[in-house]
């Protein structure tokens, strides 16, 4: 049995330090086999840097993208990279959704779920606490309309007639 084994080294430089035209960037360098032809080639990467000023001093450092997407440079300033392919990139250049996101409508309205309701119903231990609704049965309440509201637009989307039935303008 083989073993994939992988490595990646990285330096981070800066260019123009303490002037206003400073640029930092990270350079890195693996090798990336081919999974058809298992060959093997050296990449030497280099990604831009971005900074923006923290609330309490210091600096937050980003990537920029250096991906094309759609023929147009990607460019966003993100805080994750991703393996796609031979490069590193963006998730959105390289169509990586959220497990979240990949829900299907049926289950889901208006962003809510039913193991979202469920969850939230769990966590109530009390309803009211003298005389007032608790925070958690709020929020259950909160879900329970949202999620009712966004079964009650999707009903109107599929059946025209509940739409005009309810004045709903699509």
């Amino acid at each position: 049995m083989s073993e994939n084994k992988s490595s990646i080294s990285f330096s981070v430089k800066k260019e123009d330090e303490g002037t206003s035209e400073e640029r930092a960037y990270i350079n890195l360098k693996y090798t990336n086999t081919n999974q058809q032809t298992n060959e093997k080639e050296d990449m030497d990467y280099r990604i831009e840097l971005d900074t923006t000023l923290c609330n309490f001093g210091g600096k937050r450092y980003w990537f920029i993208c250096p991906l094309y997407r759609n023929g147009q440079y990607c460019g966003r300033r993100v805080g994750v990279l991703y393996n796609i392919g031979r490069w590193f990139g963006c998730r959105h250049c390289g169509n990586i959704a959220y497990a979240k996101q990949m829900v299907g409508g049926r289950v889901r309205w208006n962003g809510v779920s039913i193991p979202d309701i469920e969850r939230a119903e769990e966590d109530v231990k009390r309803y009211y606490y003298r005389g007032k609704q608790t925070r958690k049965y709020k929020r259950l309440l909160r879900l329970n309309d949202k999620f009712r509201h966004g079964l009650f637009m999707m009903t109107a989307k599929l059946d025209k007639g509940f739409a005009k039935k309810y004045g709903i303008k699509l």
